[in-house]
């Protein structure tokens, strides 16, 4: 039997899935939810919850997210980060630590990368991420 994909949701694309209802992506994240099939990490957390507007939003949002798979962090994946970020570094490409966080849980988890950030792309090219990228948001993050 074959195991069904999971994924990790990168802040990129929560941000438009809890502003909008309705859409062709909310009711697939939605679905994906029920399934148990997303996780979360601590800097996509972080990032979230730094960006709620209130205390009741801030607890909404906790609220919304203490469900999902959360993928713990240890020393070893942060050495997998540096050296993911440092192999990145040689190449000459230059992106923000957070997302070499993100694209490293999801490399050594096997997780497919939700996500509407230019800097994913980058990575891709010199990592192996795998990403769905296939949704409009409201644009990727400078």
């Amino acid at each position: 039997m074959n195991a069904k994909q999971e994924y990790l949701i990168d802040t990129s694309v929560w941000i438009p899935y809890f502003r909008e209802c309705g859409s062709e992506l909310g009711d697939w994240i939605d679905e994906l939810i029920d399934e148990n099939r997303i996780h979360i990490n601590g800097v996509i957390l972080v990032e979230l919850l730094t960006g709620a507007r209130s205390t009741p939003e801030f607890d909404s949002l906790s609220a919304a997210l203490a469900g999902l798979k959360f993928v713990p962090s240890d020393v070893e994946s942060y050495r997998a980060a540096g050296g993911n970020g440092f192999a990145l570094k040689r190449k000459g490409v230059s992106v923000p630590l957070s997302d070499v966080i993100i694209a490293t849980d999801c490399i050594d988890r096997g997780l497919v990368l939700v996500e509407a950030d230019r800097h994913f792309a980058a990575i891709s090219t010199h990592l192996p991420l795998k990403r769905h990228a296939g949704f409009k948001t409201e644009g990727p993050k400078a």
